[in-house]
């Protein structure tokens, strides 16, 4: 059974519930989702799960990433794909993950449109990552992530405009598509502003 929830994330689940989702759909991108996995101990303080992919993989390698892939066609739903890939990369069974909602989708230069779906998971947690696509792991407290910010101005990619974000944890660059998706949740948690963008930005 469920824990209760710190009542900020009660808010974020209310405000997810209640506010329309961009959804993206870009000519010739694949669907994917990540399980944006919000680690709650026993103090109720939050801490966010990070992946770093192993340096051998096709796309994405060696890069910090939430736990997350491209939809497949047995998966009923993008949420779906968010626990399937979440349990093949570092062991956390589907019904340990309390989903309380999905982010703005997000789209990549390499060709994905990421659907970021929240989840919240009790601890204790022991994770038993996929050797093959997972280097190692590191969690960083929700609370800390706004003082490592950094904006990192705009790119143009393939005719696609991006506002680019940084987090510096701990010797690490968050950045991509999971700094921009960590900026939503921190927004969205009124821990962060979102930086200005451009017409024409797709991120």
């Amino acid at each position: 059974m469920n824990k209760p929830l710190h009542p900020s994330l009660l808010a974020l689940r209310a405000r997810l519930a209640k506010r329309p989702r961009a959804r993206v759909q870009l000519p010739g991108f694949r669907e994917s989702a990540v399980l944006v996995p919000l680690l709650l101990d026993a103090d109720a303080v939050t801490q966010l799960l990070y992946i770093v992919r192993t340096s051998d993989l096709p796309t994405h390698a060696g890069q910090i990433a939430f736990p997350g892939g491209k939809r497949e066609l047995s998966d009923t739903s993008l949420e779906d794909t968010a626990l399937r890939e979440t349990s093949e990369e570092v062991g956390i069974a589907p019904g340990r993950v309390e989903l309380i909602g999905c982010l703005d989708d997000v789209p990549t230069p390499m060709g994905f449109v990421i659907t970021p779906v929240v989840g919240v998971i009790h601890g204790p947690l022991t994770l038993t990552p996929s050797q093959r696509e997972v280097a190692e792991t590191f969690t960083a407290p929700l609370h800390g992530l706004p003082n490592v910010y950094r904006h990192g101005g705009h790119a143009q990619w393939q005719g696609h405009s991006y506002v680019m974000h940084e987090f510096h944890h701990e010797q690490r660059r968050i950045w991509g598509a999971t700094a921009a998706i960590t900026m939503q949740l921190l927004h969205l948690l009124d821990l962060v502003e979102l930086p200005p963008r451009k017409p024409g930005d797709i991120r």
